[in-house]
């Protein structure tokens, strides 16, 4: 049976509330979704084969329980179904999963629980930032007529998807640590051994992609391969004092020392709480066309080592899903993105990845407007073109 719990459109504050599904043979027979849907919504916790009687629980106790965000439910509903559905999909991961930059001015895509922002109670802020044109919403599934997305959304019999990935995440924001007042998307609950495809995207903020990109474009600072940044605790990415030395010698080793190896601890992690699921590993684009020639600023020598530490980075990626194959039977595959996105990065036609975006506000009379977080990720059609890529890859091509 489908289970659902009914979100009122108040009430319904924290991020952390667990759901316990009773009667079930699942291995995790818990969900967490945040509440603040802001609607009266049903949400689906998910489809379960109950051995006994069903029942579902609602714990008021949470880990970043300070007792000034409510825990609300009106009530919850069973859906049976005639058979196992075909697909339990799982879509984790960072902002190029989540859909940052994925949605039309204001941010209409998003799902309202991960865009959530009120300046009078700042740590209730949900950055998340899940769009309805995720790139794995947009994905057909072979032999299938329809997008996960739209059977997800119609409640087919035969599609069980969670969305789960948020902007901003880390390989230790999978695991161990949450973000945006999420838990760990591992610890969240939606892997079991029914789950037949994991969908992820991690790597690009371990490998400091976002620094790395204010450094060399939004600082101005000519030849930024040769500069430095902080040194950081992968585990946390807290700064520990000193600097990483020149870009151009730090980030070759940095990639295959540290993010290949946490990479690979992932999908391990993900194969142990669901041993029976394909995992996708999706890659990330080369970011400039023409070495980022209409980004004022922009330098071709600069531009050319940009989008070679997307290659390396690549390379280490494609590493990582062979250790854990090798080393775990993860059943671990890349989906490389850079061949659908060549010539469609930011300064391509068409341009299907953002530039700078500038919608933040100064800080102060003498500094300039923040840039987005959508600077930098795919548009609605560069979401459109990972959902191209996780298709060919799906069909072995």
């Amino acid at each position: 049976m489908r289970v659902y719990a009914h979100m009122p459109d108040h009430g319904t504050h924290t991020r952390q509330a667990s759901c316990l599904i009773g009667g079930t043979d699942s291995t995790s027979p818990y969900r967490v979704h945040p509440q603040r849907v802001l609607e009266n919504k049903w949400v689906d916790l998910g489809v379960f084969n109950f051995t006994g009687t069903p029942t579902v629980s609602l714990d008021s106790d949470t880990q970043d329980g300070t007792g000034d965000e409510d825990i609300a439910w009106d009530s919850v509903a069973f859906q049976p179904l005639s058979a196992k559905p075909k697909n339990f999909v799982v879509a984790m991961g960072d902002s190029y999963s989540s859909g940052e930059g994925a949605t039309e001015p204001g941010g209409k895509d998003y799902y309202a629980e991960s865009d959530y922002y009120d300046k009078t109670e700042p740590k209730s802020k949900n950055s998340c930032h899940r769009s309805k044109i995720a790139w794995s919403r947009q994905a057909t599934l072979p032999g299938s007529s329809k997008s996960i997305g739209a059977l997800a959304d119609s409640r087919d019999a035969n599609m069980d998807y969670h969305f789960i990935a948020c902007s901003g995440a880390r390989t230790f924001n999978i695991l161990n640590t949450g973000r945006s007042g999420e838990l760990a998307q591992l610890k969240q609950g939606y892997l079991d051994q029914n789950t037949s495809l994991v969908t992820l995207s991690v790597g690009g903020n371990d490998a400091r992609f976002t620094d790395i990109i204010t450094e060399c474009v939004l600082s101005g600072i000519w030849n930024c391969q040769a500069e430095s940044l902080d040194n950081i605790d992968p585990d946390n990415g807290e700064k520990t004092g000193g600097d990483t030395g020149g870009l151009d010698e730090w980030a070759p080793k940095w990639l295959h020392e540290q993010i290949r190896p946490r990479i690979t601890a992932t999908l391990k992690t993900i194969h142990d709480k669901a041993p029976n699921a394909e995992i996708v590993l999706m890659g990330y684009p080369r970011l400039l066309e023409d070495n980022g020639s209409c980004v004022l600023g922009m330098e071709d020598v600069e531009g050319k080592w940009v989008n070679s530490v997307a290659d390396i980075l690549a390379d280490e990626m494609k590493g990582a899903v062979d250790d854990a194959n090798s080393q775990y039977k993860a059943k671990a595959v890349l989906s490389d993105p850079r061949g659908v996105f060549t010539g469609k990065a930011v300064c391509g036609d068409p341009e299907s990845v953002h530039g700078i975006v500038i919608s933040g506000q100064a800080k102060a009379d003498n500094e300039l407007p923040k840039p987005s977080m959508q600077s930098f990720h795919p548009k609605p059609a560069g979401a459109r073109l990972y959902a191209d890529s996780l298709e060919k890859t799906l069909k072995g091509e």
